[in-house]
């Protein structure tokens, strides 16, 4: 069950309402700690202490704080429509507090759950919204975020100059303030936009950096995302045993963290190495394996991906019919996130089946 906001006892006392906001803190750094040691359901449950220490109404700055790291941390496992509950509530606070910081905050993370929903016009919005704020609030940080999240977003719809002109600037700014964590961020999202550009040597050099700063600063999260975009490198330059090792790493600490999206983007590459072994009965169950990982979590880009490797199996098994029919629905998936590459990859393998 989630927790919103409680209802503190004594909360009118002064000294009470004192006492709570420092147990709240502590609270809220004892579950960053959680994160980092990727023990996310002890985290989540930490967090949820920490909001029970306020009223109902409490209009305290801290509290869209700690509902919006909840909440992204439900994203970055896979709870999508709790996390996206979590920002909503952060961004009511936020508006009846008048903090611009924090709306910002609220609706770049709200821009987040609509691109992994699929719906373009709502992302761009909000992610316009978001800039505004960021910048009347003075917030450097923050505009470097949504930076980011904006490369992404032409990344994914195959504009690729403008993706690596956004993703550059935002490097910039991040590095200019010697700021790691999100430099790591940058850096993984530059290492997949040059896969998509095919440059898998260049991409792999973006990642591994992205990956010493994730382990140096303990962050297990980045850590595993960037450890299985490597495993995706190293299937791309046909080095099958690094990226079966690499795969194993994430699927591995994907399952310590409950991390569904991981886990079967990881499965994933599992099953095409086994397909290119000539393993088909066993890349079809470790196929079903990450299609199960994924029930309930609303990712159309990875379900999209998922039934892309379908459709290679089964045109290696020989099967052209269920290729097709995979491939189609891939389509369907690829274009609900506005992926024109991906969309034009599957569509010219439908096109070569004979029939």
């Amino acid at each position: 069950m989630d927790s919103t906001v409680g209802t503190a006892p004594n909360a009118r006392m002064p000294m009470q309402k004192s006492d709570n906001l420092e147990r709240a803190h502590l609270l809220v750094e004892m579950a960053r700690l959680a994160e980092r040691l990727k023990e996310d359901s002890k985290a989540l449950q930490l967090y949820d202490d920490a909001l029970s220490q306020f009223s109902t109404d409490s209009l305290d700055p801290f509290l869209p704080e700690i509902l919006r790291w909840k909440g992204s941390l439900l994203r970055d496992i896979g709870e999508t429509e709790r996390a996206f509950r979590c920002y909503v509530i952060s961004l009511e606070k936020a508006r009846l507090i008048g903090s611009e910081q924090a709306q910002a905050h609220a609706l770049n993370c709200l821009g987040t759950i609509a691109q992994r929903r699929g719906d373009h016009r709502e992302t761009r919005r909000l992610y316009s919204e978001a800039s505004k704020l960021a910048k009347s609030a003075g917030d450097s940080r923050l505009l470097g975020m949504i930076e980011q999240n904006r490369g992404v977003l032409a990344s994914m719809h195959g504009d690729f100059e403008e993706a690596a002109e956004f993703l550059s600037n935002s490097l910039a700014a991040f590095e200019q303030a010697c700021d790691a964590e999100p430099i790591s961020w940058v850096l993984n999202n530059l290492g997949i936009l040059h896969i998509k550009m095919g440059n898998f040597e260049d991409a792999g050099g973006y990642l591994e950096r992205g990956h010493a700063i994730a382990v140096l600063r303990g962050d297990a999260a980045v850590e595993n995302v960037i450890t299985l975009n490597l495993a995706d490198v190293f299937m791309h330059l046909r080095r099958q045993e690094l990226a079966e090792e690499w795969s194993t790493k994430a699927l591995h600490h994907a399952h310590r963290r409950e991390d569904h999206l991981t886990a079967a983007g990881a499965l994933k590459i599992r099953a095409a190495i086994e397909r290119e072994r000539g393993g088909l009965d066993k890349s079809i169950a470790t196929l079903r394996q990450a299609i199960n990982e994924v029930q309930g979590a609303e990712d159309p880009l990875l379900h999209a991906e998922l039934l892309r490797e379908l459709g290679e199996i089964s045109r290696a098994a020989g099967n052209a019919g269920a290729a097709r029919s995979a491939w189609r629905e891939a389509v369907n998936s690829f274009q609900r996130v506005g992926a024109t590459q991906e969309v034009a990859e599957v569509q010219a393998e439908i096109h070569s089946l004979a029939g």
